[in-house]
């Protein structure tokens, strides 16, 4: 017994057992470690899986659960998915984000990433509500302002949008931000200002036009817009501004889907530029060189082909991102600028005539 008491009180036989306590406890802790690894992996795997089942929800609650900084993790696949085009998935995981993250930021970071992913989908009503709630609690969000502005322009409450433009102006002057964004300002009140006067049905179209020939006169940048408004409503207008401009193939696709007897040959007899897509066109029988590549071909179809004609492709793409469109839009669908799209053409449907 003496000499147990002996070897227990021996400083070698301390160091021994402390040395296998902090052995047992690294090696019960490593293991620990990987099961948890093992078992983040399996929820990681799981959720990955269940993308396409009614469990997603439960995925996401059980990685969340069982693993630190999920949030970062799952919103990055989120963002896969939304970058993918698949937004319902996007949705759903940010939705389940936003039930289960306590944190004041993170949730409004969660809650901007869900507004812009029902924007893409669609679901304009739904996002503007969410960027209403972010703005109630974040007012200087620059970032959630100008989507809030997009979903009231696509909902067609410019009333809304010129209010919250204001708001816009206000930050971007408190910001000291660029001077190129007074211009934008201005350019984006005059846009839903044609764009409210020419839904409003409760003037007379004297009224209308008015008001759009105000704006007309003072901001260039206008013209296209306008002059797709006058085409429809209010044709001789439109000729009388199309002869006033010193560059008229900015306007070649609304001119060259005009009737032939729709057309004022007698005013435009003179305007040169205007004869050579009616030439093109193969209203006038007549050919002249054109410095047009696209209405050259065309001509040349017209009068020296044999029972061949074409027609022009018209593509709108925009000058800042380069994305293109079929369709004209003032806004660019792909970088949400104002005022950046342009006209490009080629000639194309060669068809042999019967």
């Amino acid at each position: 017994m003496l000499d147990f008491i002996g070897d227990y009180r021996n400083p070698i036989v301390g160091i021994c057992v402390l040395l296998f306590i902090i052995a047992f406890v690294a090696v019960f802790d490593s293991i620990k470690n990987k099961q948890r690894n093992r078992k983040r992996q399996e929820l990681l795997s799981n959720l990955s899986k269940s993308f396409n089942s009614i469990d997603l929800n439960q995925g996401v609650q059980d990685f969340i659960k069982y693993s630190n900084n999920s949030t970062q993790t799952l919103i990055l696949i989120a963002q896969t998915y939304a970058k993918a085009g698949d937004h319902e998935q996007a949705i759903s995981i940010y939705k389940t984000l936003n039930e289960c993250v306590k944190n004041a930021d993170e949730k409004a970071n969660i809650l901007e990433f869900l507004g812009e992913s029902y924007y893409k989908a669609g679901f304009i009503e739904r996002s503007k509500v969410i960027f209403s709630e972010i703005l109630h609690n974040y007012p200087h969000n620059i970032r959630v302002l100008e989507y809030y502005i997009r979903t009231c322009e696509n909902l067609k409450q410019y009333d809304e949008a010129l209010s919250a433009l204001e708001c816009l102006e206000e930050l971007y002057n408190n910001f000291s931000v660029n001077n190129k964004n007074a211009q934008k300002i201005i350019n984006m009140k005059n846009y839903f200002n044609v764009m409210q006067i020419c839904n409003d049905h409760s003037i007379s179209l004297i009224q209308q036009q008015e008001q759009l020939l105000s704006i007309y006169n003072r901001d260039a940048s206008m013209h296209n817009v306008i002059l797709r408004h006058f085409r429809l409503y209010n044709i001789g207008l439109f000729w009388q501004k199309i002869l006033e401009s010193n560059n008229v193939m900015q306007y070649l696709d609304m001119l060259w889907h005009f009737k032939k007897h729709e057309i004022p040959f007698d005013f435009i007899s003179t305007h040169e530029d205007i004869l050579e897509i009616y030439r093109a066109k193969g209203y006038i029988n007549e050919y002249k060189n054109s410095s047009n590549f696209t209405l050259e071909v065309l001509q040349l179809l017209e009068n020296y082909s044999s029972g061949i004609k074409g027609d022009i492709e018209f593509i709108y793409y925009c000058d800042l991102c380069g994305g293109n469109s079929p369709f004209y839009t003032y806004r660019c669908s792909i970088c949400a600028e104002l005022g950046t799209i342009k006209l490009n053409t080629k000639p194309v449907k060669f068809i042999a005539m019967q």
